[in-house]
C-alpha cells in the first residue's frame, strides 16, 4: 500500500536522478520480444548483444532509431512483422535457435526453459492474438479486456515471474505507463524507503513518485535503472 510520505521519500530520493525522455528505440517488435525475454535476470550488455546479433542475422535496418520517429510510424514500413520472425525461426528448435543467438541462458536455473524458446514462444502468442507490429500493441493496450487475455497467455511462458517481463515488452514497444520493477528498481525503492518492498508494491511506488514528478513512469523507472547499473 502507497502513503503520501512514501511517495515523498521516493520523490526526495530521485533528486540526484537524470530524468531523461526517451532516446532511441528498437524499431522492431520482435527486437521488443528478444530484449524482454533475455534480460530477465541477466546483465543488459549480454542482452544487447543477443538482440543486435539477431537483428544483424535477419537484416533489420533500421534496428534502433529515435523514440519519436518511431512512435510517429517513420520506419513502420520496414518493420519486420512478427508473423515473419516466427516464419523465420520455424525451422529451428530451441536449441538451435538459441546458438544463432550466441546466448543459451534458462529462464531459471531450476525448471526453467531456454530464453531461445520462451521468445519464440512469446512470439507465437502475440501472433495468435492479432499483434505483429508495435502500432498493433498501441492499439492492444487501448483495449483492457483484450490486454488481459494476452496477458493471460504470455503469463503461461516460464519466466513470467511476477509478471515483471511482461510490463517490460510494454515498455520496449513504446508504452510510457508500464514500470519493469527489478531487482535494481526493487533495490532503489528499498534504499529510499529503508524497508523492503513487493514487486506490486514497487510498481505502484515508482508510478506514484513519477506523477508527483510530472514525468511518465518510463522516465523515472529507466533513470532509476541508469543510476542502480552503475
Amino acid at each position: 500500500m502507497t502513503t503520501d510520505s512514501d511517495i515523498n521519500l521516493l520523490v526526495s530520493a530521485a533528486g540526484s536522478l537524470d530524468l531523461a525522455p526517451r532516446g532511441q528505440r528498437w524499431c522492431h517488435l520482435s527486437l521488443c520480444v528478444l530484449d524482454a525475454v533475455f534480460s530477465i535476470n541477466a546483465k543488459y550488455a549480454g542482452t544487447a548483444r543477443t538482440v543486435r546479433a539477431y537483428a544483424a542475422s535477419a537484416g533489420l535496418e533500421p534496428m534502433l532509431a529515435p523514440a519519436a520517429d518511431v512512435a510517429s510510424g517513420k520506419h513502420a514500413s520496414t518493420e519486420q512483422r512478427l508473423s515473419a520472425f516466427v516464419a523465420r525461426e520455424a525451422v529451428l528448435d530451441a536449441d538451435d535457435f538459441a546458438n544463432r543467438l550466441g546466448n543459451r541462458q534458462p529462464t531459471s536455473t531450476r525448471s526453467g526453459i531456454r530464453k531461445a524458446e520462451a521468445v519464440q514462444r512469446y512470439a507465437r502468442i502475440l501472433v495468435e492474438h492479432g499483434v505483429e507490429t508495435l502500432g498493433e500493441v498501441g492499439a492492444l493496450l487501448g483495449n483492457l479486456e483484450r490486454t488481459k487475455t494476452v496477458e493471460r497467455a504470455l503469463a503461461t511462458v516460464p519466466g513470467h515471474g511476477s509478471g515483471v517481463r511482461v510490463s517490460y515488452l510494454w515498455m520496449l514497444a513504446g508504452d510510457d505507463t508500464h514500470v519493469k520493477a527489478d531487482r535494481m528498481v526493487l533495490r532503489w525503492v528499498s534504499r529510499a524507503l529503508a524497508q523492503e518492498v513487493t514487486i506490486p508494491e514497487t510498481g505502484a511506488l515508482v508510478i506514484n513518485a513519477a506523477d508527483a514528478l510530472g514525468v511518465t513512469p518510463w522516465v523515472l523507472d529507466h533513470a532509476v535503472w541508469n543510476a542502480e547499473r552503475g
